[in-house]
């Protein structure tokens, strides 16, 4: 799969830093390694590669999304540090649901 190139030649990046924190909030285990990140977004349908993950995930270390700690002697766990951005339809659901008696019953 190909990701392109914007007019200045670069590569257009086509995982965003939610599709990534998508990937924490999906999977059981809260600390993921960066193959394993990569793995979670081809199921939503994103290609990267785990050293492009990586990088990524370095990136948003330096911004407080994620957190990291060493494993062994090459392996790096990951955690998301905050939650994804919910779109404008799963919000709205939610307050429309915080309205009605079904939250009370939750």
């Amino acid at each position: 799969m190909s990701q392109g190139r914007d007019d200045t030649g670069q590569f257009k990046e086509t995982v965003t830093e939610q599709d990534i924190l998508k990937v924490f909030d999906y999977e059981d285990d809260p600390v993921l390694t960066a193959p394993e990140v990569a793995d979670g977004l081809r199921r939503f349908g994103k290609q990267i590669t785990p050293e492009g993950v990586r990088n990524r995930l370095e990136e948003m270390a330096d911004q407080g999304l994620v957190s990291r700690k060493k494993l062994g002697a090459r392996a790096v766990g990951w955690w998301a540090e905050v939650a994804p951005d919910l779109s404008t339809e799963t919000a709205e659901t939610v307050e429309d649901r915080k309205d009605s008696d079904e939250w009370a019953e939750l």
